[in-house]
């Protein structure tokens, strides 16, 4: 809080009442209170001095140490009600579109990796970066590294409540879609990269796709996502032109068993559709 203070030479601010109350809030449990300052933090970069009463007022409507209903707040930021229907959609759908892949992702990527990954998704309709220093208080609490070569670390208590009853459903993350999603992300990555003369020049983000794109798949299926998306469709016929199956042929067997298991998942899906009916 003094760092706070400092950055915006405020020396009347917090008050002992206000240092109080946040302390009696997180009730000894130290992930409340990094998530607390981050969320402060953020929300006084973003607004400026009329924040420095207000935040603490949003914590008096919380439970004392409840970290579900903090996630609320936070949440809450990115809901606008003011914003038009499209608009709204746009960003719930972006939230999990990013939210998910993070959420999902076979090893940890740094915040630029991720960014590189989401690359599939139109700065017009959703800003990446924008919205990874918005949700930085959950994503990265306490890190001293540089905004971009961090490496989200969730804590278990986000990742139960996200992907739980209890998280409102306009953000709820279903774990078969995110994986279809970043399945998507991924073949995106390798029909950009399958450009490239060389595939000993892929970096990072090409190589965690190439490797673990048909993964992604196979667990989209498992856990129920379907293939009705056009841009699914589209990229898969890119993925069977010659210069991009050079980019992930390398894996051919383990691609071959588990795009095997994907499509007998989805024909078995396709029946049970066409019996019910």
């Amino acid at each position: 809080m003094k760092e706070i203070a400092v950055k915006e030479d405020w020396d009347d601010w917090p008050t002992l009442d206000q240092l109080d109350k946040l302390s009696r809030k997180a009730d000894g449990l130290f992930h409340y209170a990094t998530t607390a300052l981050q969320w402060i933090e953020q929300q006084i970069d973003n607004i400026g001095r009329p924040y420095r009463e207000k935040v603490f007022d949003e914590f008096a409507q919380s439970g004392i140490g409840q970290l579900e209903d903090l996630y609320k707040l936070i949440l809450g930021a990115f809901d606008d009600p003011k914003q038009n229907t499209d608009t709204r959609k746009e960003q719930q759908l972006g939230f999990q579109h990013v939210v998910g892949t993070i959420l999902v992702l076979e090893k940890p990527l740094t915040i630029h990796q991720i960014i590189a990954l989401l690359g599939d998704i139109s700065r017009d309709d959703f800003d990446v970066i924008k919205f990874l220093r918005r949700l930085r208080s959950v994503l990265i609490p306490g890190t001293t590294a540089s905004f971009e070569e961090a490496t989200p670390q969730i804590h278990k208590s986000f990742r139960d409540y996200i992907m739980g009853v209890h998280a409102p459903a306009e953000f709820r993350i279903l774990t078969g879609h995110a994986h279809m999603v970043t399945a998507r992300s991924c073949m995106e990555v390798i029909v950009k990269a399958g450009i490239k003369p060389d595939p000993e020049e892929q970096d990072a983000v090409e190589q965690y796709s190439v490797k673990h794109w048909y993964q992604h798949l196979r667990k989209a299926v498992e856990e129920g996502a379907t293939l009705e998306d056009k841009g699914m469709q589209k990229v898969f016929e890119q993925m069977a032109e010659d210069r991009v199956v050079n980019v992930w042929k390398g894996n051919s067997w383990q691609v071959f068993i588990d795009v095997a298991a994907t499509g007998w998942g989805l024909l078995k899906v396709r029946t049970k559709h066409e019996t019910e009916s």
